[in-house]
């Protein structure tokens, strides 16, 4: 039996990557790109909650995935939307991300400790919540990655060799909770991740002008021959997701995030989101996972009745018309990162005309009919003698339709 499967390259700096199998197509069929939101819902009142939630997922009917806070004990905040106060979110429109265990800065006397998290996760199972996906916040002490690192670190030694267990270690609840994907702490400029950009490519998005990124470049290069091995190709760089093992031994996925600090608002989400901008991420393909606030707006426009601005208003038209002519997909980002880890995995088997759907250990246990609902994958081979698919459960039935001679998708409907 000869079987293709997913190839590994490695990257400048000797880690190794796994890429999809060159007879599977990066997106599904119409798809050019992929786009989604990472929302963290800081600052966002009632009323502006309702206001968001009407314009995106009633009145567009844009298929994005929210973010929450479990609770907010923010006393500069005291509106902020959490699950706590308006158990209704869940219900209202899909959330697959939380925003640490809650919002504890400037709680004042109200510090956070590992129970604190034992009862959110048994809070959590009571209601049937269960996110895919975890992003820091500001200058939280439990946060995995951004700022600080203290949720994923059991236990603390001194020099003097004692050892002190870390009341905020949380990060075997983050995952007994069902996250599997964590954002790394950092924001990329690069339009469209997943996509096989040169080193000069990469290096000018970054830089934002012309000379400075030549300068970098002309840099790196000297870097890279002075001290090989130790400069990251842009293939590498610019994936979507990565493995990352944690102080504790536990491995997990992480994903950069698209955008600016600047722009990480409602009126910056407009420019981010801009027509021009959607338009060429679907000319170039790859995926974006756009970061932002969505209750946060700037401070001079406070005052104004309408929390989401015009300009932003039409982007998020814009993109609801791509959406439909169907170029330019749109989802939460764990279903984006679910695809990807998905995709990565697929071994075919020319001869045996056989597709496997194999797990991944980290996303995925066991890839049977539920897990694979509601995805979709296309290949670029004729469909025709009929190929058998396989999941870690058995054979399995997907929806096959045709595109031409040689090429098909398998549709898991049934989500």
């Amino acid at each position: 039996m000869h079987e293709e499967k997913a190839s590994l390259t490695t990257s400048g700096i000797g880690r190794t990557v796994r890429t999809h199998h060159p007879a599977v197509r990066p997106l599904p069929h119409p798809w050019h790109a992929w786009l989604t939101l990472s929302n963290d819902p800081d600052n966002t009142t009632p009323a502006g909650w309702d206001e968001l939630h009407r314009t995106i997922w009633q009145e567009l009917g844009l298929p994005f995935a929210d973010a929450l806070f479990l609770r907010s004990y923010n006393t500069l905040l005291p509106d902020q939307v959490d699950l706590h106060g308006r158990p209704e979110l869940l219900a209202a429109h899909p959330h697959d991300s939380i925003h640490t265990w809650g919002d504890y800065m400037f709680a004042r006397t109200r510090g956070f400790d590992r129970s604190d998290a034992e009862a959110a996760l048994a809070w959590m199972e009571r209601i049937g919540f269960r996110p895919r996906v975890w992003v820091d916040h500001s200058q939280f002490t439990g946060n995995m990655l951004h700022l600080h690192r203290t949720g994923s670190i059991p236990e603390f030694r001194d020099a003097s060799g004692h050892v002190y267990p870390n009341p905020l270690y949380t990060l075997d609840l983050v995952h007994a909770a069902g996250v599997r994907y964590l954002w790394d702490g950092t924001v990329t400029p690069v339009l469209g991740q997943d996509l096989p950009l040169s080193d000069l490519t990469y290096t000018l998005e970054h830089a934002g002008d012309r000379r400075t990124g030549l300068a970098r470049y002309a840099r790196s290069r000297v870097r890279a021959g002075l001290r090989p091995g130790t400069v990251p190709s842009a293939r590498d760089a610019n994936r979507a997701y990565r493995r990352h093992r944690f102080p504790d031994g536990r491995t997990l996925y992480i994903f950069q995030r698209h955008g600016q600090w600047p722009l990480a608002d409602i009126d910056g989400l407009g420019t981010l989101l801009a027509p021009e901008r959607m338009n060429a991420l679907v000319r170039r393909g790859g995926v974006c996972i756009a970061y932002t606030h969505l209750g946060k707006r700037p401070a001079a426009r406070m005052a104004d009745p309408v929390h989401v601005p015009p300009h932003t208003r039409r982007a998020l038209e814009h993109v609801a018309t791509l959406h439909r002519q169907g170029r330019l997909m749109v989802s939460g980002t764990a279903r984006l990162l679910d695809h990807l880890v998905i995709r990565d995995h697929i071994q075919v088997d020319t001869p045996e005309r056989t597709i496997r759907f194999t797990a991944d250990g980290i996303a995925f246990d066991r890839l049977g009919a539920a897990e694979l609902a509601g995805h979709a994958f296309t290949f670029n081979l004729p469909a025709r003698p009929p190929w058998k698919v396989v999941g870690t459960e058995g054979v399995l039935a997907p929806r096959l339709e045709e595109h031409g001679r040689k090429t098909f998708t398998l549709h898991f409907d049934g989500a």
